[in-house]
């Protein structure tokens, strides 16, 4: 998963306001290519900004083809194709049979906890369960799929219990491997399933399989820009100023350029609480915040900072 830099609309075709991935035509282009894909696969829907309803009141976000098809690399010519499949695969899923009417044992080794960015999710008050893990990202139920992930909703939570269902969601983040890792700056990156940044949930046992470092008493540096990306830095010593420079800036443009973003900022995790250490303003520059039990440690790690 590269970091690249996503074609920025020119001064005469501003942002869409609600897709802002997408040009105002590019997003109405999205629009109207899921509305007739849809239909020739036999649902009428009525296309709001941010996503399309059907009949039954089923709603359809396009937040997550607006940042696919924000990538320079995918020329207009391949939206259809890639809408069609996109729509195909979305409505196998929910004309297929009910993933969750079954025995609550055969869920169990197969959902996981997994951190959606509340934004990107339709306001249709389904999961009254989730929490919210970090400012703006909750955390919810979903179900491991051959081709794909569903996510619980309330009355599957309380049908299979959330208790049970959560500790085992818990237990499946704690097997997460990392696919690909590398080091830069001293800040350890891993990338790998749509899970990986979700494991931010159990960060200390992601350190102690990747580093070893069961003992951790200045915290952890983390961030998880994107689903499939996790980033940490254990601070020791001096090299936690160019780690979080490092981290707030790939963090941000991981975010700002990947599917499936979550957060932009760094966190400083301590005991299993996490602190927001970075902000940005309007313009996008980046904030970092030295405060609280991170700015204890900072001083101690760096004196006459």
């Amino acid at each position: 998963m590269g970091l690249f830099n996503r074609k920025r609309p020119g001064p005469d075709e501003p942002p869409d306001e609600t897709l802002p991935e997408l040009t105002v035509s590019g997003a109405q282009r999205l629009r109207d290519l899921v509305r007739g894909s849809m239909a020739t696969s036999g649902y009428e829907v009525t296309v709001y900004a941010g996503h399309v309803e059907d009949a039954d009141g089923r709603q359809f976000g396009l937040g997550s083809l607006a940042r696919r098809l924000a990538d320079p690399r995918i020329a207009g010519k391949h939206w259809p194709q890639i809408i069609e499949d996109h729509v195909r695969r979305l409505l196998a899923s929910v004309d297929g049979p009910d993933e969750f009417d079954v025995p609550t044992e055969d869920l169990l080794g197969r959902t996981y906890l997994r951190l959606y960015e509340a934004s990107s999710l339709p306001d249709n008050g389904w999961w009254s369960y989730g929490r919210e893990a970090l400012p703006g990202v909750l955390e919810l139920l979903a179900l491991d799929l051959p081709d794909s992930v569903a996510t619980f909703n309330d009355e599957q939570v309380g049908k299979h219990g959330h208790h049970r269902l959560r500790a085992a969601g818990l237990a499946n983040l704690r097997r997460e491997e990392a696919d690909e890792r590398a080091t830069f700056d001293g800040v350890e990156i891993l990338v790998g399933s749509m899970f990986m940044a979700s494991t931010i949930l159990v960060l200390r046992d992601v350190i102690l399989r990747t580093t070893g470092e069961a003992h951790l008493p200045n915290g952890v540096l983390v961030a998880a820009p994107f689903r499939h990306q996790l980033m940490y830095h254990v601070p020791r010593d001096a090299q936690v100023i160019p780690a979080l420079n490092a981290m707030a800036g790939n963090a941000a443009a991981g975010y700002d350029t990947e599917v499936g973003p979550l957060t932009p900022h760094v966190y400083w995790w301590f005991d299993g609480a996490l602190q927001q250490i970075t902000n940005r303003d309007d313009t996008g520059a980046i904030e970092i915040r030295v405060e609280g039990g991170f700015g204890e440690v900072l001083s101690r790690l760096v004196p006459g900072l």
